[in-house]
């Protein structure tokens, strides 16, 4: 009888000791779940509001002047701008033709409506020109694309690097400076 009751007692004491180790594995696992999905969602929760397969095309007077699409478009109250993903920009130009710029990063900001492009751009220019850079800025106000940073460019009979690059949208001029 003393033996039956150290038994039980024993099982007691197993059964009580599992549970309280299965209590301790739930609760780390919740604080770990919550850990994870507060990092989730602080990626996107800074974001006022984000869109998926965005496209926006500025006007001026009936004219189109430039649409801007990228898959992702994160937009930021605070700060005025909004970050893109694979972003295509295609700007007008007056006699038909067009310029477009691709590049996997982009920041539109609103008060301006300057566009910064960065990684990896890739610029389509008339008559059979490509330029490629890291990073490339649409200046809305005077209608000019530029970049600072070390580019290459290629077209009919020329294939040229330089440091920095201007194209001035109205005038259809483009220069590239800088250790040509």
């Amino acid at each position: 009888m003393v033996h039956s009751r150290k038994i039980v007692q024993g099982l007691i004491l197993a059964l009580a000791l599992g549970l309280t180790a299965m209590l301790v594995m739930g609760i780390w696992r919740g604080k770990t779940q919550q850990v994870e999905r507060a990092a989730q969602q602080g990626e996107s929760t800074d974001a006022a509001m984000k869109l998926s397969d965005m496209e926006y095309t500025e006007m001026q007077e009936g004219r189109q002047l430039w649409t801007l699409k990228a898959t992702e478009a994160r937009y930021f109250q605070d700060e005025q701008k909004t970050e893109l993903s694979a972003v295509h920009l295609t700007l007008y130009l007056e006699d038909g033709d067009q310029v477009l710029l691709e590049s996997k990063k982009g920041i539109l900001f609103a008060g301006t409506k300057n566009i910064e492009l960065s990684d990896t751009v890739r610029a389509t220019l008339p008559r059979g020109y490509t330029l490629s850079t890291e990073k490339a800025f649409y200046d809305h106000q005077i209608k000019a694309i530029h970049s600072d940073t070390l580019l290459h460019l290629k077209g009919p009979d020329i294939d040229l690097q330089g440091n920095q690059w201007r194209f001035q949208i109205p005038e259809r001029q483009g220069m590239v400076e800088g250790q040509v």
